[in-house]
């Protein structure tokens, strides 16, 4: 039986000098950039403009529109200047370019799905008492939820 003569490698160190490693890194950094990016434009999010690449040392901007491309050039100065003080003091340059049919790739987290819930017997009938104690809209609103409860209970069985 052949015996193995190399030690086994660490994944992590393996994985650290991979494609996939850098293009991770890459992606964090363009979330960085247009994280800054949206803060030197006053924005809460950019939804006309991002940081696409980092293409040669420089950071690529792409615009949807003409305005936008014309405000970006207009404040390239300072743009630069926040890019550099905040994430990447090497950066060359930056280069604002027209998206292609205006389009512009927005990354988001997915929305989790609102899930109904059903009340029980017991909970509606607690909800009533509540109803019976209280006066005005607290009463009409604890009311309707406790016959919204026994509909849902009905409609189950």
């Amino acid at each position: 039986m052949a015996r193995y003569t190399q030690k086994p490698l660490d994944v992590s160190k393996v994985l650290s000098h991979s494609t996939l490693a850098s293009q991770q890194q890459q992606v964090s950094l363009v979330q960085q950039l247009n994280k800054v990016l949206a803060e030197v434009l006053q924005l809460e999010q950019l939804s006309f403009c991002q940081v696409s690449c980092i293409r040669d040392g420089r950071a690529v901007i792409l615009s949807a529109s003409a305005p936008w491309l014309t405000r970006l050039k207009l404040q390239r100065d300072a743009i630069l200047d926040n890019f550099r003080k905040k994430i990447l003091p090497d950066l060359a340059g930056i280069d604002i370019e027209a998206s292609p049919n205006g389009q512009i790739n927005h990354y988001s987290l997915p929305i989790p799905q609102k899930t109904s819930y059903q009340l029980s017997e017991h909970a509606a009938q607690s909800l009533r008492a509540a109803a019976e104690s209280s006066d005005g809209p607290l009463k009409q609103a604890l009311l309707k939820l406790a016959q919204n409860a026994e509909a849902k209970n009905n409609k189950t069985r």
